[in-house]
């Protein structure tokens, strides 16, 4: 039979070889019960208290295609500590004829083995649950002590030998320079930039980021407040930062994040490596300019007109907005169509029909290995039975073994999707909001191959064979677009 290990550990506590340990402990398991491993999931620091898992995720789903019989952990725990996602999870694999198989816990077959395995199941959830209470109930009775309950220390402060937060005197002055040039008027990227040219770094020493000068700056600890759960202490831990400092920099932070963005989505261009000149085939590249009202004006150049000055095209660069909403329009249009939407869905799957060039070959071998065997066993039949007959007998099964793993291992890199789920892949795109980045941005990547402007009209290449679609600067809401004259489209 054909099976898969699934090992994980579920913190970072725990440490590479306790995976190491499961998986060579499974495929002992394997190799004594005539198991052959096609794969191996991992999930690293994730808990088995949901089935949340990447990798487990992906082993339910690659069980529908028939390529394994068993699933192999080390212990039951490692598959789920919560009997009702195992029940379910465990259904969904039985559903597939796939078995869960322990390596250490020896499980007999029938009613039995049920109850057993219910109850070592059992056990592993109440043990989950009972250390969840345990350890909170511990932390709970430290915030009350206002101790430090275990983590990275906060940036500033340093732990003493009774677990108390005492200033820390190399760190504490620079939270409090954070607060003051915020309060001054600093943008938290200047500052992130000073300390990080004065060489600071974090309690992990890593280059201080956004994020780290955010966390700062948010941080109630600070004005000298410890927090944990329902648990509130003011004045529980030393001051760094006095109250008026703190509440001057949030009120301007919550200013700050109700004003325009700085960097706005315009920033972003869309058809970059997408979008071509028409005269001289080169790529046309984002740019940015300020007219003399100081107004800001963002557009596509084609990059021979900028240094090399050797492409004569009459539209040398072209408005950002107007020709990505023009390019998002025909997207949106074809995806609205049902006759398309069909189309890509029959081409889709008659991609997945057509297999790789390795599967081909590996068949080919099995089948002669195949009859190579029922020539022997003929042959054996027939009394022509020595000792090279039972050898090459041998080294054919081997060969087929070899070849069957070859072919599951090659299978189950190339997942199949049903033309239902094709379907509402490409359905969901009609509800895409076309007027926000990310939206825009999932519609010309899935669909846009190339953008070509000519004088006159722009082409569209869609991902498709003979997916194309012109589109005249008429067409196109802006006047700056279609005030240059230009050939006609032929």
């Amino acid at each position: 039979m054909n099976g898969v290990i699934y090992a994980r550990y579920s913190s970072e506590g725990q440490r590479e070889e306790s995976i190491e340990g499961q998986i060579r402990e499974c495929r002992e398991y394997c190799d004594k019960n005539g198991i052959t491993v096609v794969r191996i999931y991992i999930d690293r620091a994730l808990s088995a208290k949901t089935d949340h898992r990447p990798e487990f995720q992906r082993m339910i789903k690659d069980s529908a295609r028939g390529t394994f019989e068993a699933v192999v952990v080390w212990k039951l725990d490692r598959f789920s500590r919560n009997r009702y996602d195992s029940a379910h999870c465990k259904a969904a694999l039985k559903k597939n004829s796939v078995r869960v198989v322990s390596a250490k816990e020896n499980i007999a077959e029938g009613p039995e083995g049920i109850i057993l395995e219910s109850m070592l199941e059992g056990m592993a959830e109440y043990y989950s649950a009972e250390l969840s209470v345990k350890v909170i109930r511990g932390h709970t009775e430290n915030a009350l002590k206002c101790k430090y309950n275990g983590g990275t220390p906060t940036f500033g402060y340093q732990i003493d030998a009774e677990r108390h937060y005492q200033l820390d005197p190399n760190r504490a002055s620079v939270v409090l320079d954070i607060f003051k040039a915020y309060d001054s008027g600093k943008t938290m990227k200047e500052i992130m930039d000073t300390l990080n040219e004065l060489g600071v770094t974090t309690v992990r020493g890593k280059p201080i980021d956004l994020n780290f000068v955010s966390g700062i700056l948010h941080n109630r600890k600070y004005i000298g407040e410890y927090r944990y759960r329902d648990v509130v202490t003011p004045g529980g831990i030393p001051l760094i930062v006095p109250e008026d400092l703190f509440e001057r920099v949030q009120e301007r932070m919550a200013k700050n994040k109700r004003a325009p963005a700085r960097h706005k989505a315009e920033d972003d261009y869309l058809l970059t490596t997408k979008l071509f000149c028409g005269t001289c085939k080169s790529f046309m590249v984002g740019e940015s300019g300020t007219s003399q009202n100081q107004s800001k004006h963002h557009y596509y150049r084609c990059v021979n007109t900028k240094k090399k000055k050797t492409c004569n095209a009459k539209r040398k660069s072209i408005k950002k907005r107007p020709i990505e909403n023009a390019v998002v329009d025909a997207v949106m249009e074809k995806v609205m169509d049902d006759a398309f939407v069909e189309y890509i869905a029959d081409m889709v799957m008659e991609l997945q029909t057509k297999e790789s060039s390795e599967l081909p070959a590996l068949r080919q071998q099995l089948a002669e290995t195949e009859k190579g065997i029922e020539n022997m066993l003929n042959a054996i039949q027939a009394g022509i039975l020595n000792a090279s007959t039972k050898q090459r007998l041998d080294d054919l099964e081997k060969a087929k073994e070899g070849i069957e793993l070859s072919i599951a291992q090659e299978e189950m890199q190339r997942p199949m999707f049903t033309r239902e789920q094709v379907l509402f892949w490409l359905c969901r795109f009609r509800k895409l909001d076309a007027t926000t980045l990310e939206g825009r941005r999932k519609l010309i990547d899935s669909f846009v191959n190339s953008v070509v402007v000519y004088d006159d009209y722009i082409l569209i290449t869609f991902n498709y064979k003979d997916g194309t679609k012109t589109v005249s600067f008429k067409d196109i809401k802006s006047s700056d677009l279609s005030s240059l004259g230009g050939p006609k489209v032929r």
